[in-house]
């Protein structure tokens, strides 16, 4: 998938899961953008319907790619924005 100069470096099922890689590559000074094809409706999680895309520049695929191998996600803050997202 490519959306006119933007290509995806991170793809989810999870809405939270996203918007931290979004964040991350954000705080590193990379324009990142989240594009979900979730089914909200159903509250599909994995599948066509579950996509959640994080999409930076293509000239900026490599350093987001980068920034992501370099600062892993780690399970707590996966587990803190699964508590925040689970009370929205």
């Amino acid at each position: 998938m490519s959306t006119k100069g933007w290509s995806p470096v991170f793809l989810s099922g999870m809405d939270y899961e996203a918007q931290l890689v979004c964040q991350r590559l954000k705080d590193a000074d990379i324009p990142a953008v989240v594009l979900s094809q979730r089914d909200h409706a159903f509250n599909l999680t994995h599948g066509y319907l579950a996509k959640v895309c994080v999409m930076v520049p293509d000239e900026l695929m490599e350093s987001a790619r980068s920034v992501l191998e370099a600062t892993p996600l780690t399970d707590e803050e996966l587990e803190q924005a699964a508590l925040v997202a689970k009370e929205s």
